[in-house]
C-alpha cells in the first residue's frame, strides 16, 4: 500500500490547495515509473513523497494541464508561436514528469527494472 501525501509534504511553489486536485495523477505517474515496487522504510517513503510532490510540480509548470495538449505540435496566438516537438513518442510533459520523478527516486530501489 502507498503512502498518502498531504499537505505537510508538500514543499513547492503553490499552494495545497491549489494542487491537492492534481494528486491522483501524480500519484499514477509516480506508480508508472515504480512498477509493482513498494516503498519500505523511511527513506523509500519519504523519496516516494518527494517524487510525488515533483510531479504536482511539473504538472503546475505546464499549468496544471495533466498532460492536455501535450501532444500538440505546434500552437500560435497573436503574433506567438511556437513549435514542440516529441522525442522517442513522448511529448515534453511526458519526458519532464518522469525526469523529475526519476530524480526523485534514483538509488533508493524504487525504479522500476522493465526487460525488453
Amino acid at each position: 500500500m502507498l503512502p498518502e501525501v498531504g499537505s505537510a509534504d508538500y514543499k513547492g511553489a503553490h499552494t495545497w490547495g491549489e494542487v491537492c486536485a492534481h494528486l491522483p495523477a501524480a500519484v499514477a505517474a509516480v506508480r508508472e515509473v515504480m512498477g509493482f515496487n513498494e516503498p519500505e522504510g523511511e527513506e523509500q517513503v519519504a523519496a516516494y513523497k518527494a517524487a510525488v510532490c515533483a510531479a504536482l510540480d511539473v504538472d503546475a509548470a505546464y499549468g496544471f494541464s495533466g498532460g492536455v495538449g501535450e501532444s500538440l505540435q505546434s500552437m500560435t496566438v497573436g503574433s506567438f508561436s511556437v513549435t514542440l516537438g516529441q522525442q522517442g513518442g513522448q511529448s515534453a510533459y511526458e519526458q519532464d514528469m518522469q525526469r523529475a520523478i526519476r530524480r526523485e527516486l534514483s538509488g533508493t530501489g524504487l525504479l522500476c527494472q522493465r526487460l525488453g
